[in-house]
């Protein structure tokens, strides 16, 4: 039974108008999370099925903690609904509709790190190595494919939407990287939602299937939508309207992905009458917060107007330093954390911000100086450390031996004596016979010496051992994952390839907790879904971006340091923004357009209303940066911050000596007069 009770009339408004187009303007702290489940649930009560309710979030843990938050609420009535990203949604009509998307069946999804091998085939394929970088190549790839472009189509110049510094050779490359998915049947993480919207357009009778099939679509963190995935929901949400869109673009900070700051506005154009509903009243900030980043953020024009005000009590002005240099502010914040942690703050009420990752290093060093215990989040993927890939791949394969990209990352870890003129054999044949090649080792095509061929043969006999083992639970899955790591060697491997003693063990340490993840995630599946599906369960691990197993379950006894990106969705009581300078925040490669200053602006207010009791700002006067000193600037934004609320450090300190003074005139005062009273009380006997 939900309590809608417990809402405020805005919120309540939001969750019980289910029938036709909402948007809800969602300020930073005013319960959206909660809003969206509320509404899932009541749907449910009012007796929408489920499985006609479509949730699409950015992440999959936002994803998770929805779904586990309307379990709490709904029970087991919420089963079959569909909650998740749109990346896993698409993949699910590709998984099921693969033949109308021009699919194999058994198709795979190819990682950043092999989407790159692959650009670097293509350029090689040129002959264009060495001219262009594989990442910057595979970035604009990514652009052309979120504007739903093909490579005949890059060169349409009336493609308003879409602008490349070179398009000849993005479509020249992007034409050859296809080719290559093609012939290795996989897809990569763009052509998840390019490939569902491109299905849609051209296949009307499987539109009017899915329309029917689901009749009611929410969308969170909706202002970080880009054009496919708007384009996407058009073509399924359209006809019914019933769609309930919840963001604010005062938090869109995505630009650089493909995100559209002017979604909210094409929404309105899009679903007719749509309703406007605004949560203003924050539950996470004071008001002097709030009222810096409104004051702040009214400087960004074209906006959706909104004023965000909190109940809170809490009068902590917000604190601004400067500093000698880089090293004198990281080693002020240690301090300061260390100082607030003796007065009883919890490590985990702590966040550390900051524009770049470069800036993680100094905080890191003055951190250990005083012994205070952080973990810093974002870096490179679990998933694109060479362990983990290996290890997945030979699982891939063992699954399904026709997974071209495993095959080609694993049949030389460990070294086979398989060199690139050989693999090149195998391709060949490959190609003329019109099999995998898996296949053609397996029925032994090519001509290899005896050493390699026995090694060959090793490979492929114990790949179809394993792939032909049974599966009867999830504890079959994990025994699978043993027998890979010890039946291929892959711990001799990372021992013989790593030096570093500690780098050994943490890789090691990794492989082994694998299987025991893998089947944990086949236990949730089951769970969810009611039964397992090997497919969907690769594909899980392929789209994961945040479900890396830990050993550390549960615990959260450390400082948090991360960039403002990464800070998006999360709180801390307690709130350090370092770095807040000219060419930092906003950053130099921002500076030279309105619209680049804006989002910059727009990520100052993400940062500001990640805190909830004590915010401070820093800056340097001097940084190191490309391997010299150089003399900063204080941000823009530190001069559109209101003149009440802000203080600094020296001002603050002096307010809490006076408040100390304060503290022990008034217990002077209560001493004097319980003295005065008790010699009262002993001259009245």
């Amino acid at each position: 039974m939900i309590d809608l009770t417990q809402l405020n009339a805005e919120q309540y408004e939001a969750v019980t108008q289910v029938k036709g187009p909402v948007m809800i303007i969602a300020g930073a702290g005013t319960g959206k999370t909660r809003v969206i489940t509320f509404r899932m649930a009541h749907m449910i009560r009012a007796g929408i099925p489920a499985h006609q309710i479509v949730a699409l979030t950015f992440t999959n843990k936002a994803a998770k903690e929805m779904k586990e938050r309307l379990l709490d609420i709904t029970g087991k009535s919420a089963k079959g609904i569909f909650i998740g990203t749109f990346h896993s949604f698409c993949l699910r009509i590709l998984r099921e509709f693969a033949h109308d998307a021009g699919l194999d069946q058994r198709f795979s999804l190819a990682g950043t790190s092999d989407q790159i091998d692959l650009v670097r085939k293509a350029l090689e394929e040129k002959g264009w190595q060495g001219l262009y970088r594989p990442d910057d190549i595979l970035a604009r790839i990514s652009s052309a494919k979120n504007a739903l472009l093909l490579p005949s189509q890059i060169l349409n110049h009336d493609v308003a939407h879409f602008d490349d510094k070179d398009p000849a050779v993005l479509a020249e490359v992007y034409e050859v990287y296809e080719r290559q998915l093609k012939l290795n049947r996989v897809i990569d993480f763009d052509d998840c939602i390019f490939k569902t919207a491109l299905m849609l357009q051209n296949n009307p009778s499987l539109k009017e299937k899915l329309e029917e099939r689901w009749p009611y679509f929410l969308v969170d963190e909706f202002q970080d939508t880009n054009f496919s995935q708007l384009h996407l929901l058009e073509l399924l949400a359209r006809k019914n309207s019933n769609i309930c869109v919840v963001g604010d673009d005062d938090q869109s900070i995505y630009s650089w992905r493909g995100a559209l700051v002017e979604t909210l506005d094409r929404f309105e154009e899009t679903f007719k009458g749509t309703r406007l509903i605004k949560l203003e009243q924050n539950y996470r900030c004071s008001n002097v917060i709030l009222h810096a980043a409104n004051t702040v953020i009214r400087n960004n024009t074209g906006r959706k107007g909104k004023t965000l005000w909190s109940a809170s009590k809490n009068e902590n002005p917000i604190i601004l330093s400067s500093h000698g240099d880089d090293i004198a502010e990281a080693r002020w914040i240690a301090l300061k954390c260390f100082t607030l942690i003796g007065q009883g703050v919890k490590l985990k009420d702590i966040g550390i911000l900051y524009r770049a990752n470069a800036q993680a290093r100094n905080l890191e060093l003055a951190l250990r100086e005083h012994n205070v215990h952080y973990k810093v989040y974002g870096g490179s993927s679990f998933f694109e450390r060479k362990e983990v890939k290996d290890f997945l791949c030979y699982f891939r394969l063992t699954v399904n031996p026709q997974d071209r990209l495993a095959f080609w990352r694993v049949i030389n870890t460990p070294a086979r004596g398989i060199g690139l003129k050989t693999l090149e054999k195998i391709e060949d044949q490959a190609r003329s016979h019109n099999i995998s090649p898996f296949d053609v080792l397996q029925r032994q095509l090519v001509t290899l010496d005896s050493k390699t061929k026995e090694a060959a043969h090793f490979f492929v006999e114990t790949i179809r051992n394993i792939h032909t083992s049974p599966l009867m639970d999830v504890s079959d899955l994990e025994q699978r994952g043993m027998k890979i790591i010890k039946d291929f060697g892959l711990e001799d491997e990372i021992r013989s390839k790593t030096t570093h003693e500690g780098a050994r063990k943490r890789k090691i340490d990794s492989l082994r907790r694998l299987p025991q993840w893998i089947k944990q995630l086949a236990e949730s599946q089951i769970e969810d879904k009611g039964k397992l599906q090997l497919l969907d369960l690769l594909d899980q691990l392929s789209l994961s971006s945040d479900g890396a197993p830990s050993k550390d379950k549960g615990g959260d006894n450390h400082v948090s340091l991360m960039t403002i990106h990464a800070a998006k969705g999360l709180e801390f009581p307690v709130v350090f923004l370092c770095g807040v300078e000219e060419d930092q925040i906003p950053h130099k490669n921002s500076v030279n357009s309105e619209l680049g200053i804006s989002e910059e602006r727009r990520l100052f207010y993400v940062a500001l209303t990640r805190a909830k009791e004590q915010l401070h700002l820093s800056y340097a006067r001097e940084r190191f940066s490309q391997f010299k000193k150089s003399e900063r600037k204080p941000s823009r934004f530190l001069e559109e911050l209101p003149n009440t609320g802000v203080v600094s450090e020296h001002d603050a300190a002096m307010r809490a000596q006076v408040s100390e003074e304060q503290k022990k005139e008034i217990a002077i005062n209560k001493l004097s007069k319980l003295k005065a009273s008790l010699k009262s009380g002993f001259e009245s006997r």
